[in-house]
């Protein structure tokens, strides 16, 4: 039986059990302790305030009161990042998939020659439905590929050498026949690349989403601990 993933955040996982054992403290505190904070980075990441507002409160509501047929979202928070960082993870994936469904959104005229009356041509309510968490992650998986399909391909595999199979720079230096400061400069250059490429590629796909490299750093922390 494979072994559950350790938290790494024990005091957060034990705060959010005590918020859902219905500790009435412990709740007051997680909306006192966030509430500022996660509107505040909606509306830097590109909402008004009143879908910050809006965002922030369907949030909460979601922590605290399962949807049917779902759990009560704060049941999901397993402890791999801080729950700041997933909370606001959450948040911008709300965010983002309501900003998408804005964008395509098409209203179907009316024709003049209808006779129905003026109100029954109002469109009525959207039915409810679970946001859509994934969006964000293949946002963020999508822009992240692209970022690396645009690099220099030596230079790409001079940073997975490093990264993904820990050679230190002395031993790329040997193998490339280049001094360590050489490698080091072209690390540097490669990962600055990287990152410029990856926000240009979220702001092609998404004009409307304002993110610095360490909102993406954050996002990515954040993604490892939803479990939608």
């Amino acid at each position: 039986m494979p072994a559950t993933a350790k938290s790494s955040h024990e005091q957060d996982l034990a705060f959010a059990q005590r918020v859902l054992a219905g500790n009435d403290s412990a709740a007051a505190e997680l909306r006192s302790r966030y509430h500022g904070k996660i509107v505040g980075v909606l509306r830097a990441r590109g909402a008004s305030e009143t879908e910050a507002e809006d965002l922030t409160a369907d949030l909460w509501t979601d922590c605290f009161a399962a949807r049917p047929n779902r759990q009560t979202l704060l049941t999901k928070f397993q402890g791999r990042c801080a729950l700041e960082s997933w909370l606001l993870t959450v948040a911008t994936h709300r965010l983002v998939d309501l900003k998408r469904r804005q964008t395509f959104r098409v209203e179907v005229p009316v024709s003049t020659e209808s006779n129905e009356d003026f109100f029954d041509q109002r469109p009525g309510p959207e039915p409810a439905s679970a946001p859509s968490e994934k969006q964000l992650v293949l946002l963020l998986r999508e822009a992240t590929r692209q970022a690396f399909a645009k690099g220099d391909a030596e230079s790409i595999l001079i940073l997975k050498l490093v990264h993904l199979h820990q050679l230190t720079q002395r031993e790329i230096a040997r193998m490339w026949g280049w001094h360590e400061s050489k490698v080091s400069r072209a690390l540097d250059v490669t990962r600055e690349n990287i990152a410029r490429n990856i926000l240009s590629e979220l702001k092609r796909v998404d004009p409307w989403l304002e993110l610095r490299w360490e909102d993406f750093v954050e996002l990515c922390a954040g993604s490892t601990d939803m479990l939608f």
